[in-house]
């Protein structure tokens, strides 16, 4: 299945978009200075329920500031070829070590693409709190950086919010139309195979991460073995000095 929303979660604010025919439209975004966050975000929860039968189901944004982007020269390789030497690439590139690292690596003729993040980032707590449901991790490169969407794998929640169907990547990444158009009922329509009633995370129910198979001839994904939990910024939005503080053991990922 794919998710018919994406939640961008940044020190710029969260932003909700949904599936639109060719390309992904703004339902709403709420601003970290909120003085009622909780109920904003209670707000959006609701724009989406009237966009979608399906159920809110979303793949989480991570910030490109969090992600590792490197191209390689490999040659028209096979993916594996080119894969392993995209991973030599990573080594000494970051602060971690690259098992540590989530991967997704790309073709793009003579030239590959990599993006990697810390598995230490991949923090969903927020999304779970605020019931948006997150399933997928993914980011939105800049032009000429990645080919198609980077993908990240499933969330530790996904395998009680699918019902035991395997998350899915897109073929190209996010795009921003502009915003959701309103009283016209769903952006798009949804399969009724791939409809999954909305509903609250169990939160005493035990999580897995599985490893999906979603990889394409031009598309090699790997999926982090678990999602270490971190200081969620959000949370924390009105001390941010005490996120620097207490994230100070993992360092973010310096871009290229």
């Amino acid at each position: 299945m794919k998710p018919n929303f994406a939640l961008s979660l940044s020190f710029e604010g969260i932003r909700l978009l949904h599936r639109a025919a060719d390309g992904w439209r703004l339902v709403g975004d709420v601003g970290l200075d909120s003085t009622d966050l909780a109920a904003e975000l209670a707000l959006l929860r609701t724009k989406a329920s009237d966009l979608s039968v399906g159920g809110l189901r979303t793949k989480l944004i991570i910030p490109n500031d969090q992600i590792k982007y490197i191209s390689v020269e490999t040659g028209e390789q096979e993916l594996a070829e080119r894969t392993r030497q995209a991973l030599d690439a990573l080594v000494g590139a970051t602060p971690y070590d690259v098992e540590d690292l989530a991967y997704a690596v790309s073709a793009d003729g003579p030239k590959t693409h990599i993006a990697a993040v810390a598995h230490e980032t991949l923090a969903e707590a927020f999304a779970k709190e605020h019931r948006f449901h997150p399933v997928s991790w993914v980011s939105i490169p800049d032009d000429g950086v990645f080919s198609g969407e980077p993908f990240f794998g499933q969330t530790k929640s996904a395998a009680e919010l699918v019902d035991g169907n395997v998350v899915e990547a897109d073929d190209a990444k996010i795009v921003i139309l502009g915003n959701v158009i309103a009283d016209t009922g769903p952006v798009v329509a949804v399969d009724e195979e791939d409809i999954v009633p909305d509903v609250a995370s169990k939160e005493d129910a035990p999580l897995e991460v599985i490893q999906p198979d979603v990889a394409t001839p031009d598309i090699q994904i790997n999926t982090p073995k678990e999602f270490a939990p971190v200081v969620d910024p959000l949370i924390l939005r009105e001390n941010t000095a005490s996120v620097e503080e207490e994230t100070a053991g993992a360092p973010p990922i310096d871009t290229v």
